[in-house]
């Protein structure tokens, strides 16, 4: 929810907003990795007891993986952000939509699909 946010605030001009969005992601990013990272290791450790090798192997395949998808979403957002023009919804208008809004676009539909599936399953 509070990538949402995040995402959503990209879409104004006002400087208050923005930092809005800037504290929610920052928040959002701090708790993706120190949460995951904590039940990992606490799973491994306390109820499974697998070897310290296993945790290890664990964390490089996550990081190799997290580094091909950012890779490979950076470029889908370069070409989502090349297709529709940035500018106003109205003239004057302080919304904005396209251009670089549009990455955050996607990244909302994706972290709603997201959400569907974590409640789903």
């Amino acid at each position: 929810v509070l990538y949402i946010v995040s995402c959503m605030t990209k879409h104004c001009k006002l400087y208050s907003v923005l930092m809005v969005g800037r504290v929610t992601g920052g928040i959002a990013t701090s708790m993706l990795f120190s949460c995951f990272e904590c039940w990992l290791v606490s799973e491994h450790i306390q109820r499974h007891n697998f070897s310290g090798s296993l945790l290890g192997y664990m964390f490089g395949m996550m990081f190799t993986i997290m580094y091909l998808v950012a890779i490979a979403t950076g470029l889908w957002g370069q070409a989502v952000a090349d297709a529709v023009p940035f500018g106003p919804i109205a003239p004057g208008s302080i919304i904005h939509l396209g251009g670089k809004c549009g990455p955050f676009d996607v990244a909302i539909l994706s972290l709603l699909v997201a959400v569907v599936l974590i409640v789903l399953f």
